[in-house]
């Protein structure tokens, strides 16, 4: 009988502390939006309820009690009267309802609170979250029943019909709830049985408890494809850019797009992960328009300041194949006319082409070209590209790999080379990048070959938006100057 006292006191406790830590987490929400609907407000809401452990859904309401924004879009309906009263008459200006949902497919859980400056939120919520605080203090063998005013909330009363031996109840009036809970005499007997099944029911719930562990971890380990998915599906990949210098002060610089991404769950995710991810789940042509749409954003929102410079974006070359990859480029360049003749595509190499790819190659090309873009080829040396790749494609640029830049200054046989794909470039008219430009020694060495653009970190390592455009003024108020 003791047990039962206790343990029905602790669960009341525990449903008490969560109904006040509820109130909590409306309160957050509920005394600091605007009288509004717009994207922030719904990104709030919606962000509001993807972190909370209870409620599947968040409104707002007005001092007229109407419902003006979810986390599912702008809405407009008035609340129950019934609510509204009870909403008025609590000091803490707080109510509960069980309503039919529509989204938990059952009754759920509505809590109100209104909010210190007439603003106010609702939470909806399944009613079993609450019996979830009930049941971590109550055994098998008791029965409950939990519930809202004259409504029952939820219950495990199977056993109520018997021969009951206790029956404690416990009120929560400020939140019109009741918990009863009964001690059945077949519970009572139980007690006294062999300790056998308890050691079985143990082992079956350690068994459980190691399994779900076990595959928690795997899914975490293979949870990775997913949230990159998700991030693509959901334009939430930044692009940051890093400038290609011109050696020729008269000249202006280029910027190189480049995908960054961090994970809630797995921290930064490192460019060629996302890329491979992407290649494995089919999604690198989405990362690729995403790249793309930033750019032309970026181009919107800084027309004045991006006027006179070109902005290249990296593009697998299998990706070209794709017969509808150059008339999705043309409805893209369409959507964001800020693009036309800055656009650049830095062709990749993953393979070597066939005998049947290299015409169709040949083909998209000429289609990109005519939509005013220009092409470059990304690494070259390290891949499949060679003299005669140069010879088939119609390359506006040619970067030599940082690899190459790195052993210029040491190795005579690389200087060689690059010496003579050098020269070869500028009679066919390429303009030619040396990547990954890290001291001063390999700048120097780069200006004795010819190359007038250099990309790397002796310059400026990739940078997001706002730290670019800083760069971008301070390179143009340098160049006043002079």
């Amino acid at each position: 009988m003791k047990d039962i006292t206790t343990r029905t006191d602790q669960a009341k406790v525990s449903l008490a502390s969560q109904m006040d830590a509820i109130l909590v987490e409306l309160k957050s929400i509920g005394n600091n939006p605007r009288l509004s609907c717009n994207k922030e407000d719904i990104r709030g809401l919606r962000s509001a309820t993807f972190y909370s452990p209870i409620f599947k859904e968040f409104g707002l309401f007005n001092s007229d009690y109407h419902v003006f924004c979810t986390n599912l879009g702008p809405r407009n309906f008035k609340l129950f009267s019934s609510i509204v009263e009870r909403i008025e008459a609590s000091p803490s200006r707080r109510t509960v309802a069980l309503v039919k949902s529509h989204t938990l497919g059952d009754r759920a859980f509505l809590v109100f609170y209104k909010g210190e400056k007439g603003i106010g939120v609702s939470g909806l919520a399944p009613p079993k979250r609450l019996g979830s605080y009930v049941d971590r203090w109550l055994t098998s063998g008791y029965a409950y029943q939990l519930t809202l005013g004259k409504q029952m909330v939820v219950s495990n009363g199977a056993d109520i019909e018997g021969l009951i031996l206790d029956k404690q109840v416990r009120t929560l009036d400020d939140w019109s709830m009741s918990l009863a809970v009964y001690l059945p005499e077949r519970y009572y007997w139980q007690m006294y049985q062999s300790m056998w099944p308890c050691i079985i029911l143990f082992a079956v719930f350690l068994f459980v408890l190691l399994s779900a562990i076990h595959w928690s971890f795997l899914y975490y380990r293979r949870s990775l494809p997913q949230c990159i998915k998700r991030a693509i599906r959901n334009n939430a990949m930044e692009v940051y850019f890093q400038p290609i210098v011109s050696l020729n002060e008269n000249s202006t610089h280029e910027l190189e797009a480049l995908i960054r991404w961090h994970s809630p769950y797995h921290g930064q995710v490192s460019p060629l992960s996302i890329v491979e991810v992407s290649e494995r789940l089919g999604l690198i042509d989405d990362l690729t328009w995403l790249v793309i749409r930033k750019v032309g954003a970026f181009y919107r929102q800084n027309a004045d300041l991006l006027k006179d410079i070109r902005i290249s974006v990296n593009v697998d070359r299998h990706s070209l194949i794709h017969e509808d990859f150059a008339p999705t480029l043309a409805k893209v360049m369409d959507e964001w006319p800020e693009l036309k003749g800055r656009l650049g595509l830095e062709v990749t190499e993953t393979t070597a082409l066939n005998s049947i790819e290299l015409p169709i190659m040949v083909s998209r090309f000429e289609h990109i070209k005519a939509l005013d873009i220009r092409l470059s080829v990304d690494d070259f040396g390290t891949g499949y590209a060679g003299l005669d790749f140069l010879r088939r494609f119609p390359y506006d640029t040619l970067k030599l790999d940082q690899v190459f830049i790195a052993s210029l200054k040491d190795d005579q046989f690389t200087r060689q080379v690059l010496t003579s794909v050098t020269k070869l470039a500028k009679e066919l008219n390429m303009e030619v990048v040396a990547e990954g430009v890290e001291r001063k020694d390999q700048l120097e060495a780069v200006r004795e070959l010819g190359v007038e653009r250099v990309q790397g970190y002796y310059f400026c390592r990739p940078l997001p938006i706002d730290q670019i455009i800083e760069w971008l003024v301070a390179e143009q108020a340098r160049k006043s100057r002079l």
